[in-house]
């Protein structure tokens, strides 16, 4: 059974060609385990709904992801604000998104830690900062750009390391491997309590669009209104609250157009 989900975790388009179901594309944001876990309600509510059966699909990094995203392998994808600006060219267009809290990346220590804001007059020159993956927006570029604007020189500063996910970033900073990470809440929210509670967060960015949910330019009209029908009433059902749960989007999604992704910062 491990060995199936691993296989559907990982194939690509050339297994698929011709095949009568929908892909949902995941930003590898977390493992792909605990991703497959935390989507796996959400693909069988899309499933009844599209009547289409639904294979859940991420990929090893950001930068395969997007390869896939460029070759038009999934129909539905869930990414980051950032990278949706460059699924567009691929022919995806954002119907839903994330609702409820702002989408900002927040900087996180260690409880103990010496370090307690970012006023750049204190911060020690030589530590070591860890990111989950240069495309990661919210945990990575939202947070440099943001140091970057008080006057802290991330690159000439720092020591910066990338971690591959969120929840290795904060696995490394709990193990002491870095000093400082940039993550996200849903993340920081995640982690286990005896993680969480040796974690302390210092600083939080400026909010930008929430994370959205975009479609092929191929997927029919009238199934993308079903997804987007499900999608913003999952809070109205039994099902949907238990899929919003495992998530952790427990205000569920609103509908979403491109037009609010078009003043999204591209500078990495």
């Amino acid at each position: 059974m491990a060995g199936l989900l691993l296989l559907l975790l990982w194939t690509t388009a050339a297994s698929a060609a011709g095949a009568e179901y929908y892909r949902l594309g995941v930003l590898p944001l977390q493992s792909p385990t605990k991703l497959a876990g935390m989507f796996s309600p959400l693909v069988g509510l899309m499933e009844q709904e599209l009547d289409h059966p639904v294979q859940f699909v991420t990929a090893p990094s950001f930068s395969a992801f997007m390869d896939r995203v460029a070759r038009r392998e999934y129909h539905v994808i869930y990414l980051n604000p950032l990278l949706y600006t460059e699924a567009r060219a691929a022919g995806y267009r954002a119907v839903a998104k994330v609702a409820g809290e702002p989408f900002t990346g927040i900087l996180v220590v260690r409880g103990d830690s010496p370090v307690r804001t970012l006023d750049p007059e204190r911060l020690p020159r030589g530590l070591r900062i860890g990111f989950p993956d240069p495309g990661a927006y919210a945990a990575t570029v939202m947070t440099r750009q943001y140091m970057e604007s008080l006057g802290i020189h991330v690159d000439e500063w720092f020591q910066v390391e990338y971690f591959g996910s969120q929840d290795s970033a904060l696995l490394a900073l709990h193990a002491g491997l870095v000093d400082i990470i940039g993550t996200w809440r849903p993340s920081f929210r995640s982690m286990p309590e005896a993680v969480r509670s040796d974690l302390r967060i210092i600083a939080e960015t400026p909010p930008q669009p929430q994370m959205p949910v975009a479609v092929r330019d191929d997927v029919p009209d009238a199934e993308v209104q079903q997804l987007v029908a499900l999608l913003t009433g999952l809070g109205e059902r039994t099902e949907g609250r238990v899929a919003l749960e495992r998530l952790g989007f427990l205000q569920g999604f609103d509908p979403a157009t491109d037009s609010e992704y078009r003043e999204v910062r591209h500078e990495r």
